[in-house]
């Protein structure tokens, strides 16, 4: 009996050996450090959040549009005008042709004046177009001698119908220089367009109405005291 206990004891130191050899032979497992893992897991969390918002695309703030103030709609005031004429009579539109003959004139051309002597012209005019002719028409000075006239508008007295004639005057002065002095003057419609042209001739003379003049002054000389 005590030889077969020997050869189990033997037998179980020999089988303790090999184990202790085994675990010697086999390699180390390597300790874990706690703290290197989470750093290592933190480094890993940071580069997988940079990959992620760089693949997304960069959110583009939308502007919103302001808010416009809405009031009541503003009114458009509407001016009319209503043209009158220089004379405050409303000018007709023109039917027909302007057309017009010099008929006289009071006094007749080549009379004589003495110079600075007043007198007035006065034309007669025939309407010889289809047109009747307003009191919007008028005669203004043209060219030649003014002779004192008014630079002004004369506008004719009344309504002139076709194959009538109208009398319209003028005032002047004789000029101081001697010798022949025209006026022209024309004649001009509602629309201020001009159809006619037409003059005065005078004289100027110091010797013009000399004999009245001397008779008057020795008459009054005669009546003296």
């Amino acid at each position: 009996m005590k030889i077969k206990n020997r050869g189990i004891t033997s037998t179980l130191l020999v089988i303790a050996l090999m184990s202790m050899l085994f675990s010697a032979c086999r390699p180390k497992e390597p300790e874990i450090d706690i703290n290197a893992e989470k750093t290592s897991f933190a480094v890993t969390a940071m580069a997988q959040a940079t990959m992620t918002a760089q693949s997304q695309p960069t959110a583009t703030p939308t502007l919103q549009p302001s808010p416009t103030e809405t009031g009541l709609p503003e009114s458009t005031a509407t001016v009319t005008l209503t043209p009158t004429s220089v004379n405050a009579t409303t000018a007709a539109p023109i039917s027909g042709n302007d057309l017009a003959a010099w008929l006289a004139n009071d006094p007749p051309d080549n009379t004589a004046f003495r110079p600075g002597e007043a007198f007035t012209v006065t034309w007669t005019l025939e309407n010889t177009g289809t047109s009747t002719w307003t009191t919007s028409y008028y005669i203004m000075f043209a060219s030649g001698e003014q002779m004192g006239a008014t630079e002004e508008k004369v506008f004719i007295p009344y309504n002139v119908a076709p194959g009538t004639n109208v009398k319209i005057s003028v005032d002047f002065i004789a000029p101081e220089e001697n010798g022949e002095k025209q006026s022209v003057w024309r004649f001009y419609n509602a629309n201020d367009q001009s159809f006619y042209e037409f003059y005065v001739i005078i004289e100027v003379s110091d010797t013009a109405g000399g004999d009245s003049v001397t008779e008057t002054v020795t008459a009054t000389a005669t009546e003296a005291p």
